[in-house]
């Protein structure tokens, strides 16, 4: 007999060796931000992240210019390990933001949908006690025979194996930087410890290289160097003028 498996989920991980030399430096960065940021605009139970109070573009702070250029060096090894053609695409970091979380804070199930790759930067994380796993789950369940059989309602498999896993879970390592596709669903569980787990995000997008004749490869976004912004401002009567027919 045989099994092929196909259709792996490729997570991509590396421990930066200079993490220490940068760790606090960071952490004052980030903490000075958070100051700025005002009132925490999320649930008391939700780690405070950057990208909900107006503090989302930390690749462009010179604070973080080292771990930037790590996300960009590491990014190109992950897309060339994926099989990318590197000549025709460009690649953007298009948002970056740290996040916090103290005792009892999670980050709630989601995907990074505006993304096509996101990496995940380990800073500061507790010593002692469970920080909280990144959890990725697999939606999907390509060998899930009978819907739900994997559920603690039912536990219908009498082990867990790369066959069935239902999800992947990662603990966070101090200075550790994970590379995963925004589309991937995935959470970060509660950090059950009296330290604070301090991580930073980044999203990329992957557009077609800029080129003089503008083609772009189907399936590519068109560089941004093509883009036309729509500066026209619709007159107010226009929009009521529209409404109204709508309405009728």
């Amino acid at each position: 007999m045989a099994i092929d498996v196909w259709f792996p989920l490729a997570i991509y991980y590396t421990d930066l060796t200079n993490h220490s030399e940068y760790k606090n430096a960071f952490l004052d960065r980030i903490h000075t931000l958070r100051e700025q940021s005002g009132k925490q605009r999320t649930t008391e139970s939700a780690s405070w992240t950057g990208d909900v109070h107006r503090i989302d573009q930390i690749h462009n702070d010179p604070a973080f210019a080292w771990v930037t250029e790590q996300v960009e060096l590491h990014s190109l090894i992950y897309l060339k390990t994926l099989g990318h053609d590197l000549s025709k695409i460009d690649i953007y970091i298009q948002r970056s933001w740290p996040i916090i979380a103290t005792k009892g804070q999670y980050v709630a199930r989601h995907a990074h949908h505006t993304a096509n790759l996101s990496a995940v930067y380990y800073i500061s994380i507790p010593t002692e006690g469970y920080a909280g796993q990144t959890r990725f789950f697999n939606e999907t369940r390509q060998n899930e025979l009978s819907s739900g059989i994997g559920s603690n309602m039912t536990e219908g498999y009498s082990e867990f194996n790369p066959l069935n896993f239902q999800q992947a879970n990662y603990d966070p390592v101090e200075g550790r930087l994970l590379l995963f596709p925004s589309k991937q669903m995935h959470d970060v569980a509660a950090n059950e410890t009296d330290e604070e787990r301090v991580t930073l995000s980044f999203d990329l997008v992957l557009t077609a290289k800029n080129s003089e004749n503008c083609a772009t490869p189907e399936f590519l976004m068109p560089s941004p160097e093509h883009w036309k912004r729509v500066t026209q401002i619709l007159p107010e009567t226009d929009t009521e003028t529209a409404l109204a027919g709508l309405n009728t």
